[in-house]
């Protein structure tokens, strides 16, 4: 009769443990990696909505006071340009100059809001042919030219009025 030798477990090693450990870490650095991956995305998708949303809200603007628009610079926007300040005439009616700067004062605000940090500006190319561009910061997105400058997101939209 043959007999059985009878081996018994009592457990893990301390090596397969450690093993399953180390394994584990790596599958959670993964999970962690991939989750501030999304999180990035997901904030550079909402910075270029909001870049789009308020070109074309200056846009509309434009198109509403489409006669000063298209006769005079009063739209235009240089980045170096100081802010436009409220004429205070929102509530009492404002003359189509005084739109203009009413428009550019309430969208310059809503930019700050919503993109802060956010530069932008507007060139009017030919007479009803403007320029939008609006340039921001992203944490990890900067981009580089050929000559080693950094290169920040934008968005540009040229219409014609």
């Amino acid at each position: 009769m043959l007999m059985k030798t009878r081996r018994s477990t009592q457990g893990f090693t301390l090596i397969e443990v450690l093993v399953a450990l180390v394994i584990l870490a790596v599958g959670l650095l993964g999970m962690a990696t991939l989750m501030m991956s999304s999180l990035q995305s997901s904030q550079s998708a909402y910075l270029r909505s909001q870049a789009s949303v308020l070109a074309y809200d200056i846009v509309e603007r434009m198109r509403a006071n489409h006669t000063q628009a298209v006769t005079t610079d009063d739209y235009e926007l240089n980045v170096d340009t100081e802010a436009t300040s409220d004429p205070g005439c929102a509530s009492s009616g404002c003359s189509a100059s005084q739109q203009a700067q009413l428009d550019l004062f309430q969208w310059r605000t809503a930019l700050a809001n919503g993109i802060p940090g956010a530069t932008a500006s507007i060139v009017r190319d030919n007479q009803n042919e403007y320029q939008v561009t609006i340039s921001w910061s992203e944490v990890g997105t900067q981009l580089e030219n050929q000559d080693g400058t950094e290169v920040n997101p934008s968005f540009s939209l040229r219409i014609d009025l």
